[in-house]
């Protein structure tokens, strides 16, 4: 493996001979000059910003299709509004842990489809389906 002197990338990892000072002092200096020029932002603010400006991407359209036609998702609007920011944060840009955003939505979406009988215990339904009158 050849070790490239000369470039920025070897000054982060440590070296510090003449050609590497020189890459890193021309790269901090373009930076610098970027930064002054108003033309940097944090990358946070940049995918936020995205974000708003187009539309629904893919994951969110489906997370609404699903959210349609959940009973809970009427009864519960907060997990539902999480669920489609969670859709959001998928289809963005943002550098995020996706895979984590991803099962967090899925649990949500598995609390919403198990239904809307939150605080009821299953023998309370069975109870209320066999007495006289109940649906």
């Amino acid at each position: 493996m050849t070790i490239n002197h000369g470039t920025d990338r070897r000054y982060s990892d440590g070296c510090r001979c003449d050609e590497c000072r020189e890459a890193h002092k021309l790269k901090a200096r373009e930076y610098r000059d970027r930064k002054r020029r108003g033309l940097t932002r944090p990358a946070l603010l940049t995918a936020v910003m995205s974000m708003e400006q187009s539309g629904p991407g893919p994951v969110e359209l489906a997370v609404e299709s699903e959210l349609a036609g959940l009973a809970a998702a009427r009864e519960r609007p907060g997990l539902a509004q999480v669920a489609l920011s969670l859709a959001r944060l998928m289809d963005g840009p943002a550098v995020t842990s996706k895979p984590a955003a991803a099962k967090q939505l899925m649990e949500i979406l598995g609390t919403l489809a198990k239904g809307g009988a939150q605080g009821r215990r299953k023998l309370a339904v069975v109870k209320q389906m066999t007495e006289k009158g109940g649906a």
